[in-house]
């Protein structure tokens, strides 16, 4: 999962406008995939944005899908991650050409669920192959509803969490006897941080925010989300939230910048070297970092977000199916439809090496995936997961995380009062939420 992309659609960019300026050609092999779905009215045409080794993945996941379901036909297209991804989606929702399925981070389910661009999922249907509401956290499964109804059901969650050196951490004298690291507030954060640099000779925290368009939000949501403040970011209205206790959590952040316990100025890449190389014996990062620092950390271990402000709470995003509107829609493929996302759901075991916590329960029991040390380690995250706010201007990749960032950014460096940067955060959300979604 990139670390940041800008997947906004300009404020006032109706749906037809957006296939007027685009066109049909612009969506390149999308559109050519689904006119060849077409052809055969059973064929599942499925969208992804999956590229490198999670693209490999997935292609052998639907390979095992199809040889074990003889008869089912599925035709998938790898679109770009961000911006060209949801647009094409968006258009050819709108138009008469859509995939019968398509991987949508949750985050985005609100952006297009009030324009009727996808539909919700019928779980009744769902039931038939053994996939039920039971089969999920419930967290995890009212992060995918918008106006309580099923627009997604999950494939994964990726929350950010926390990597460590165990070694590291031992020989800072932090290291508990289960393996984990005691951090339940603010000051024992910055206590542990502080010991674990003094075994490295730097920060003992690596956290990659300068420059960055979304790490600072996913530090932030997590921890505004364990103070239990309350917030209101509704479209056409003022945003509002708890400044005391978001500035509480910006407080903190700066606090740890002291480049004893965390690196004061570090931008992704650094974060991540630093990480690599044992000048930092810890960092809060995303799961989907997980096979490269298997690669340099020899000790590696990981565990969901500390809960420092009283209440668990983990920042993460989701891969989930959807169910794109289509005119075109036959009984034939609705079935073909639910029984191929309900076989890529049942394969989560393999997902999951790659990081991603496997949004269907049964695969987290499968002996593959219970196999998987580090993954087990952090697993409980999914029962605390926290999502953008469901709106249709927010989630992955967004212009909207992007210029939240950067008021969250000038708190954590401390260039302005937290109180202050809290408040021109909101005054940027307020901006954003006045504009029109594109999509309706």
């Amino acid at each position: 999962m990139p670390s940041a992309h800008n997947n906004h659609i300009p404020p006032g960019l109706s749906r037809r406008s957006l296939l007027a300026g685009f066109g049909a050609g612009a969506l390149g092999l999308g559109l050519a995939g689904c006119g060849a779905a077409q052809a055969d009215p059973s064929k599942v045409a499925v969208w992804d944005l999956f590229s490198g080794a999670d693209g490999e993945k997935t292609r052998g996941m639907i390979a095992e899908v199809v040889e074990e379901n003889p008869g089912l036909n599925v035709e998938p297209t790898t679109l770009i991650w961000g911006n060209p991804y949801y647009t094409k989606l968006a258009m050819a929702a709108a138009s008469s050409a859509p995939p019968s399925t398509a991987i949508m981070h949750v985050s985005r389910v609100a952006g297009f669920a009030p324009g009727g661009l996808i539909e919700p999922w019928d779980m009744s249907l769902f039931e038939e192959f053994d996939v039920s509401t039971d089969t999920f956290t419930k967290a995890l499964l009212e992060a995918c509803q918008y106006d309580g109804k099923q627009y997604a059901v999950p494939l994964d969650t990726h929350p950010f969490i926390s990597f460590f050196d165990r070694d590291v951490a031992e020989k800072a004298g932090v290291l508990e006897s289960d393996g984990t690291l005691a951090i339940d507030s603010p000051e024992a954060l910055q206590e542990v941080g502080t010991k674990l640099g003094e075994v490295t000779g730097g920060p003992g925290i690596a956290f990659g925010y300068q420059l960055d368009t979304a790490q600072a939000w996913r530090l932030f949501w997590g921890l505004f989300h364990q103070t239990g403040g309350e917030y209101s970011f509704e479209p056409g209205e003022k945003a509002d939230m708890d400044i005391d206790a978001a500035a509480r959590v910006v407080t903190a952040v700066n606090s740890w910048m002291d480049d004893k316990c965390m690196a004061s100025s570090q931008d992704y890449p650094g974060a991540l070297s630093a990480f690599n190389g044992g000048r930092n014996a810890m960092i809060f990062s995303g799961v989907w970092e997980l096979n490269g620092f298997k690669e340099s950390v020899k000790s590696l271990a990981g565990a969901p977000m500390p809960t420092m402000f009283g209440t668990p709470a983990n920042y993460a995003d989701s891969h989930t199916y959807v169910f794109p509107k289509n005119r075109r829609m036959t009984d034939e493929l609705r079935r073909n439809t639910y029984l191929f996302v309900s076989s890529m759901l049942k394969k989560g075991d393999q997902w999951g090496a790659a990081g991603h916590i496997p949004g269907y329960l049964p695969s987290q029991e499968e002996p593959a995936y219970r196999e998987l040390e580090i993954q087990n380690q952090y697993k409980d995250a999914a029962e605390t997961v926290v999502v953008d706010p469901k709106v249709w201007f927010a989630g992955a990749g967004s212009d909207f995380q992007n210029r939240v960032c950067q008021r969250l950014i000038e708190g954590f460096r401390g260039s302005v009062e937290p109180q202050r940067a809290i408040e021109g955060m909101l005054d940027v959300i307020s901006g954003i939420a006045m504009q029109p979604n594109p999509t309706e």
